[in-house]
Order: structure tokens, then sequence, then C-alpha cells
């Protein structure tokens, strides 16, 4: 769990999907009141940042993130599964579930309850990886049922009665290298071996553009959708009672 912390902290991924989530989160929610619940937690990086627009409940289903959380001082932490939460109707003003929808089986399921236990008008933040045809280690290592379109995505939201206020795909400028390298991968890798792309070691210079060039994307993403990329980030609010 130190490993995947340090990653979560560090990593330029990490990093630059943080910068573009609180950016949004900016645009849609207010700071300071909101209950939160972030689900599929980890080790609590993303919950220390959330907590400027409120208090903050983590969730995750392992119970080593779940202590990991608490050892650095995370108060509110549960563990349980997405497709079953042991939380009442109505509980939360904002709910982020970030790559976590692709890892559960019944995703529709899970969609349905994050609507129940989310507040008339709170606001609903996901993010997955975004297409099929980017399947690559990273996913068998993850152990991913799915990768997403975002008219897909919409369609599940919709499905529930949520109302859609932005969808956009993100990670765009890597979307051609991304597909590269893991096509590159499949046809040169015979043995069976998976290797995760959080663990290859770049010249620092180019993870620092990586960084930049992902992040650049937040002062798009305030005004615009992006129509192609390697994620897909979804903003979706419960109107009214449902």
């Amino acid at each position: 769990m130190e490993k995947y912390s340090y990653s979560e902290k560090h990593h330029w991924w990490h990093r630059a999907r943080r910068h573009i989530i609180l950016t949004l989160l900016s645009k849609y929610v207010p700071e300071g009141h909101q209950d939160i619940l972030d689900i599929g937690c980890g080790p609590g990086e993303t919950m220390s940042y959330l907590e400027r627009f409120g208090r903050v409940m983590g969730m995750d289903v392992s119970n080593d993130a779940v202590r990991f959380c608490k050892g650095r001082g995370h108060k509110y932490i549960l563990c349980a599964s997405a497709e079953n939460l042991p939380i009442r109707d109505e509980s939360f003003s904002l709910i982020t579930m970030l790559d976590v929808l692709e890892h559960i089986e019944d995703d529709e399921k899970t969609l349905h309850e994050l609507v129940r236990i989310c507040k008339p008008n709170g606001v609903i933040v996901l993010t997955t990886p975004a297409y099929q045809f980017l399947w690559g280690d990273i996913d068998e290592i993850c152990r991913h049922k799915r990768r997403y379109t975002a008219s897909e995505l919409c369609t599940k939201l919709k499905a529930t009665g949520l109302h859609i206020e932005k969808v956009s795909y993100m990670n765009a400028l890597l979307l051609p290298v991304t597909w590269l390298m893991r096509r590159l991968r499949a046809i040169t890798v015979r043995d069976g071996s998976l290797q995760s792309p959080f663990d290859k070691n770049y010249p620092a210079w180019l993870t620092s553009t990586f960084e930049l060039l992902f992040k650049l994307e937040a002062i798009f993403l305030k005004a615009w959708d992006l129509p192609f990329g390697v994620s897909i980030i979804c903003v979706a609010r419960r109107e009214s009672r449902i």
C-alpha cells in the first residue's frame, strides 16, 4: 500500500488527473459545506484534496486500504462494496468514484446505488478508462471488466435518472502514444508477462512533459469537451427525488 500511495501522490498521471478533477469540481460544487463520499479511496490521497469542499468519508473494498487511510489520519473510512452500499438514502451531496466503475461486475446496479445515496441536487463525479481497443497490461493487472466510450457511460447514467452536466474524454494528446505503446507491447511480448505503466521509469523531462500536456487540458475542459482521449470524466447531478 505504501508503494501505491507514493504512486498516487507523485506519478505524473495521478497528479494531472487530480488537477483536472479539482478544477472541474470548483466549477460545479461550492467549497466548504459538502458531505462527500470518495468510493474506491485507496490510500486516501484524493481524500486529502477533497477536504476543501467539505467533510469527506472514504470507502474501499480493501481492508488494507482502510487501515492505511486510518493510519494516515483519515477518521471516516468504510470497508464495503460499491454494489451494496451500507449507507442510508440521500446521505451525500458529492460522490466521487475515480477509476473504479470498470472494476465492478454489475456497473448498472452500482450506478443506481450512487443515485440512491446522493442528495437531491447532489453531484456525482466519475472517471473511467476509455475505449476497448486500448485494452492493455494495466487492465489485466487491475482486473478491469471493461473500458467505456463516453456515449455508453452517458446511456447508463441517464438510465438511472441522472442529469449529465458534463462528459468528456481526457488525456487526449497522449492517446496516439498510448495506443502505439500498447500495440507494440502486444505484438512483441509473447511470454504472457504483464507490466504496469506505473512501474516504468522514464526520464524526468519526459514525465514532466506528459504531466504538462495532461494538465493543460483542465483549461480547455472548463468550457469545452474533448472528442477523444485515454480516459473519460463525467459530472452528473441528481436534480430531484427519484
